[in-house]
């Protein structure tokens, strides 16, 4: 394949970001579909390059990082990337689906988010004429796209989430690593939105300020917007996803997240290997469904909403490892282990309800000063565990067994250590492990934050 260097004077423009998209236009139009960028700007005789606004991808377009720093530019509301459909009227139409867009990274490439603009989530909720949507922070933003794929970057502190797919299928993100300390306010890895399946993600690594991979179809998010950006003839559904080798930690939330809503449903999704480094204290490793209202309108509330879910070969220290709140109908997860700082194992909350979900080989390690309870319930429905099973739990040491309104069905359960009472029905609230990093949380700066040394050495990766 014909490649076309981004450095090459022909393509020189006003701004790095007009060099660039010279450059994929022309390689549109001679139909040679390859861009590489290098890491030497030829019109600037740096090596970085400043994105002041989004370079826009056609189908059948590859471009390759060679080693490239891009940063977005200071104080600039846009993508380093999005597909060419995004908001037009063909882009919401089956026939308007781009396929085959690439962007690919090798050496030591790297997407920076350079000086924040200042937009937050609560900005634009309060004032939606004054403060655009958060989607103008995404890194890389996809919509209606097949076979795709986004590979060897290394993204560092995103202004909002890294990378963003709405109604996209057939992909593969693989080979990232994250560097990302809080500095501004839900800071994802990977987000697949509406609509997206058939997607591999694998061999991810780093540390995200907020859910390292979260699968969240929310069809009526005015954040994004999904509602604007819906394709007619297809469903909000996210299914058929596989992750594996996530080796990360999260600042207060989770490695993976799913959430739906509004009648949109998560299935046959596979979770194998999520490795919690414990570079920070993660709220959780895996978090199905929420129990706050804030995030969502009317969170689902139907059995059949998360179904043929597995979730296998899990480690973390985090404050809670499995957090359950919805429905949940053919759910296993199994192997897991729990370590170091982590204060509790299982924690289910108001709409939980279960079909045939099976929770076994657990093994709980975690250090006797922090860890309270093996399970923990807010549960409100009536027999919210009856279709739940656990089995083969082996515990070190733990406070309680059961803390809250329900007992869990735990069966083959071994403590070594037992030094409080097996079940207390008082409800447990841990402080936030969101707040242990970040100066504000919905737009208001945190005056409670906790106190933690855990993360101050990392702020050296940045450099």
């Amino acid at each position: 394949m014909n490649t076309v260097n981004a450095s090459d004077p022909r393509f020189f423009g006003a701004t790095d970001s007009e060099t660039i998209q010279n450059a994929v236009n022309y390689a549109s139009e001679n139909d040679l579909g390859r861009v590489t960028i290098p890491r030497f700007n030829e019109r600037t005789g740096k090596t970085v390059w400043d994105i002041e606004k989004a370079i826009i991808l056609p189908g059948h377009m590859t471009v390759v990082l060679e080693d490239a720093h891009l940063r977005l530019a200071d104080g600039v509301f846009d993508n380093v990337f999005r597909s060419a459909n995004w908001m037009t009227p063909e882009g919401k139409t089956l026939e308007g689906e781009l396929s085959d867009i690439r962007i690919l990274g090798t050496g030591r490439a790297l997407i920076d988010g350079g000086i924040h603009n200042g937009l937050v989530e609560q900005m634009h909720r309060d004032d939606p004429v004054k403060y655009p949507r958060l989607s103008v922070n995404l890194f890389i933003f996809l919509v209606n796209v097949r076979d795709f794929e986004i590979s060897g970057i290394q993204f560092i502190e995103s202004r909002w989430w890294s990378i963003c797919c709405i109604y996209c299928r057939f992909g593969r993100i693989a080979n990232l690593d994250f560097k990302m300390y809080g500095t501004s306010e839900n800071q994802d890895g990977i987000d697949l939105r509406v609509g997206c399946e058939h997607i591999l993600i694998e061999n991810i690594t780093g540390i995200t300020g907020d859910d390292t991979v979260a699968l969240t179809a929310l069809p009526n998010d005015d954040l994004v917007p999904e509602t604007a950006l819906h394709v007619e003839g297809k469903r909000p559904d996210i299914h058929d996803v596989i992750i594996r080798n996530v080796m990360s930690s999260s600042h207060g939330c989770y490695l993976l997240r799913l959430l739906c809503e509004d009648g949109a449903k998560i299935y046959n999704v596979l979770a194998d290997g999520l490795y919690d480094t414990g570079r920070s204290i993660s709220g959780g490793i895996v978090s199905i469904g929420i129990s706050s209202t804030y995030f969502v309108k009317d969170h689902a509330r139907r059995m059949g909403d998360f179904t043929n879910i597995t979730l296998r070969n899990l480690s973390t220290n985090a404050q809670q490892a499995i957090r359950l709140s919805e429905p949940c109908q053919d759910l296993l997860i199994e192997n897991l282990t729990v370590w170091g700082q982590a204060e509790s194992c299982f924690r289910i909350f108001g709409n939980y309800t279960s079909e045939n979900v099976v929770i076994r080989n657990v093994k709980i390690r975690a250090d006797k000063e922090t860890f309270r309870a093996v399970a923990v319930s807010d549960a409100e429905a009536p027999g919210a565990m009856n279709g739940t099973t656990i089995e083969n739990v082996q515990v070190d040491y733990a406070l309680h067994v059961h803390q809250g309104k329900v007992t869990f069905p735990i069966k083959d359960l071994t403590i070594a250590h037992l030094s409080g009472s097996p079940i207390v029905t008082e409800p447990w609230t841990v402080a936030s492990a969101y707040g242990r990093y970040h100066r504000c949380a919905f737009g208001k700066e945190i005056t409670n934050r906790p106190k933690d040394n855990r993360f101050v050495n990392e702020k050296k990766d940045q450099k």
